[in-house]
């Protein structure tokens, strides 16, 4: 698609209905009817980052810290392994304390005992951890690059740039990993020619999975008075997205889920052509006054979905459960791609 036709579909919300349809025509025919489950293991909410929309920054003093240990994380990994997701997503702040040692070591002993994929979500690393992770196990490795807008960028991720983001993901995919990305759809300041740039992205960089949230505003941090995003843009992003990227495993967040409880996932599956959901597996400790320990919290009041109510949302829409480790689709050489 190029960019006038993109605008035109974002601009529009009667353009809605036919745009829905097509992206979900495109889901059948790149990707099947099959879905994919994968636990996501939240096991430290430590970051070094300050970015202006997330509750796990650095300057945020309110937050309950905590960091799970090597054997919680491996322990949890398993238990997931053993509820028949073929999928582990290990996804922590950006925190200095898991080191490379850490990280291989918790890699192996989860390998060593389950067949499942593992996916990494921890931020920006260096090469050579990276390449140490990859020895260990990990295939693949999600980091969204929130918005491609260079100067939107750096007023929300302060000390940060785009072309370092975009740096580290030609280094991630250059290793091997079966590559993942994302954007925010809301974020204060954030223009229509904006999101443009996000589908455009993905047209041309044709990821092998895309993870798509909206902004919602966290009370703690200095957007906390800004308007959440706008669901029916989201979806439309969803759609536009699924429709550029073809095979690309599109992901339906846990903040779709919060910005829509009831609708949000569905939605986002029979209209923005959405074939993944990842409900969080994080051990829920519990103290005397029911507090859960281990809370991930990137926005006020994040509605974390489970495994049943993930698996209740794909019965909704038709879908069936797939039960492979869900390799990308691209790095397969589908027939279609």
């Amino acid at each position: 698609m190029n960019r006038r036709d993109i605008l035109d579909a974002l601009r529009d919300p009667a353009a809605g209905k036919t745009l829905f349809a097509e992206a979900d025509r495109v889901r059948r025919e790149y990707c099947g009817d099959e879905a994919q489950l994968r636990g996501v293991v939240h096991f430290s909410n430590h970051c070094s980052c300050d970015d202006l929309y997330c509750g796990l920054r650095k300057s945020n003093h309110t937050i309950k810290r905590f960091r799970m240990s090597e054997d919680t994380i491996v322990d949890t990994g398993l238990a997931i392994a053993a509820a028949g997701l073929r999928t582990v997503v290990l996804q922590s702040g950006e925190d200095a304390y898991y080191t490379r040692e850490r990280v291989c070591s918790i890699l192996r002993r989860l390998l060593d005992q389950a067949d499942v994929a593992v996916t990494l979500s921890l931020g920006e690393r260096s090469p050579d951890d990276l390449r140490a992770f990859r020895d260990a196990g990990a295939g693949r490795y999600l980091m969204k690059h929130e918005t491609m807008n260079p100067e939107l960028y750096a007023r929300m991720r302060p000390g940060r740039t785009l072309a370092e983001r975009l740096r580290a993901l030609t280094e991630i995919r250059a290793l091997g990993y079966q590559t993942g990305v994302g954007n925010i759809v809301g974020l204060p300041g954030q223009t229509l020619d904006a999101l443009a740039d996000d589908i455009l992205f993905f047209q041309e960089f044709q990821p092998d999975m895309v993870n798509i949230g909206p902004f919602i505003p966290d009370g703690s941090t200095p957007l906390g008075d800004e308007p959440a995003g706008d669901i029916e843009l989201m979806l439309r992003v969803f759609a536009l997205t699924r429709i550029v990227t073809r095979n690309t495993h599109l992901a339906a967040a846990n903040t779709v889920a919060t910005l829509d409880p009831d609708q949000g996932q569905y939605r986002a599956l029979v209209q923005g052509g959405a074939n993944v959901i990842m409900p969080n597996c994080n051990p829920f400790v519990q103290s005397r006054k029911d507090k859960i320990e281990y809370e991930f919290q990137i926005t006020t009041k994040k509605r974390y979905v489970s495994v049943d109510e993930a698996k209740n949302v794909l019965a909704r829409a038709g879908r069936t459960i797939g039960s492979s480790r869900g390799e990308s689709l691209k790095m397969q050489g589908a027939a279609h791609d």
